[in-house]
């Protein structure tokens, strides 16, 4: 083995572990897994060849417990597994919530409704602190917030509301992306000022003049060098397969490569090893 080559091993490392779910903070992408102390840095991986193998092994992604599926049955009785979080509009006894603690830490808070740009536009709530890191880790292009509620209860009620004129539900999937997002959300915000009248017209923070509108919108980080037709016709990383190649770019919770992608939303729970250069990965070791 050459020099060369075994300064090339020195600087790669493995690690193995339990995808929990894709982060994105201050525009990066990070990977993290319930067994190791820190994230993958997802952002570095980008035009690096890396290795991925998915394993059999569950473990509970809320809990962290070896489990036949994730999340466990056991969480799946509790928060946030239950239909009350889901859709808050029609399911949340709010004054009467059976999970007092869940209640303070995660739905008594200011929540903001949305609308993000992805193949088509859609409509969704979240906490109003995380609305940029949600958009990003939802693997959105564009954001913008519609309305201000003061719990998830009412943020539901409102996004219910938004249904009859933009859809909620959201892929999970790469996709191609809208050609003109900004546009697409302003002409959303139209049909959206219709429906937020009347009782809903004191949570929303619609402006009348377009150009604020478009101030508004948030252009997300782009971590991707790739073409998105080409990206979706790829094949998805399941259990028991394992690809080698180069890293084209991050969209959410999905790794591109030049010849699968790596959906780890799908991968919650199931046990994965990637190999990459040291410097992306936690508590690493030497590559074998």
């Amino acid at each position: 083995m050459t020099a060369q080559q075994l300064a090339d091993l020195d600087s790669r490392a493995t690690v193995s572990g339990h995808p929990t779910m894709v982060s994105w903070s201050r525009g990066k992408p990070r990977l993290y897994l319930a067994d190791t102390n820190g994230p993958v840095d997802l952002a570095g991986l980008v035009g690096e060849e890396i290795r991925v193998d998915v394993h059999p092994g569950f473990r509970c992604q809320h809990c962290g417990d070896r489990a036949d599926d994730s999340p466990c049955q056991e969480c799946q009785s509790k928060p946030p597994f239950q239909q009350c979080v889901f859709t808050p509009g029609t399911s949340c006894e709010y004054q009467d919530c059976p999970f007092p603690s869940f209640k303070r830490r995660s739905c008594a808070h200011n929540f903001v409704v949305y609308l993000v740009a992805k193949d088509s536009v859609k409509a969704g709530i979240t906490q109003a602190d995380r609305a940029v890191s949600r958009w990003a880790e939802q693997g959105a292009t564009h954001g913008m917030i519609v309305a201000r509620t003061p719990n998830r209860r009412v943020a539901g009620i409102v996004e219910d509301a938004l249904e009859a004129v933009v859809s909620t539900e959201s892929t999970k999937e790469w996709y191609e992306a809208l050609d003109q997002p900004k546009n697409a959300l302003m002409e959303a915000v139209d049909s959206c000022r219709d429906v937020l009248t009347g009782p809903l017209e004191p949570f929303s923070t619609l402006p009348s003049d377009e150009t604020t509108i478009e101030d508004r919108i948030v252009s997300l980080p782009v971590h991707f060098a790739g073409d998105d037709a080409t990206v979706s016709t790829l094949p998805e990383l399941t259990l028991d397969e394992g690809i080698q190649s180069e890293v084209l770019g991050v969209r959410g919770q999905i790794l591109a490569t030049e010849d699968a992608v790596v959906n780890f939303d799908h991968l919650k729970g199931k046990q994965v090893t990637v190999e990459a250069p040291a410097e992306c990965l936690p508590a690493t070791e030497a590559a074998q």
